[in-house]
């Protein structure tokens, strides 16, 4: 699956956690199986926006939730690419001069990095 649903399904799993519902909880809520909300979670099922809508009714949260991926929890499973479209991501709709920022920031970290390897 793309990283649009990996990261959607994180969010769920995270938000479900942080308001201390099961599965069993949110997908009874929710109105679907259990195990097909586990799939959502792990980002292995490609959800319709109905199927959306009912998880975040279980959720009592509103579609901005699930699409913020500024407080994404990552893992060992995050490759190289989806970290670079996370900072891609992050930085979209900053100010040219905040990129030209966080790029210098981010050359003196790997200059100064590579030098105490040395």
């Amino acid at each position: 699956m793309g990283n649009l649903v990996k990261f959607v399904g994180n969010n769920i799993r995270e938000i479900r956690k942080m308001k201390k519902l099961t599965q069993e909880e949110l997908a009874e809520k929710s109105g679907l199986q259990t195990s097909f909300l586990a799939g959502v979670e792990r980002g292995e099922r490609n959800i319709t926006l109905e199927t959306l809508d009912k998880i975040l009714n279980g959720l009592e949260e509103d579609v901005k939730t699930v699409f913020s991926f500024n407080n994404l929890v990552l893992d060992e499973y995050v490759s190289k690419n989806e970290m670079v479209g996370l900072i891609v991501n992050l930085l979209a709709d900053r100010k040219l001069q905040d990129v030209k920022l966080i790029h210098k920031v981010a050359k003196e970290i790997f200059e100064t990095y590579s030098k105490a390897k040395e």
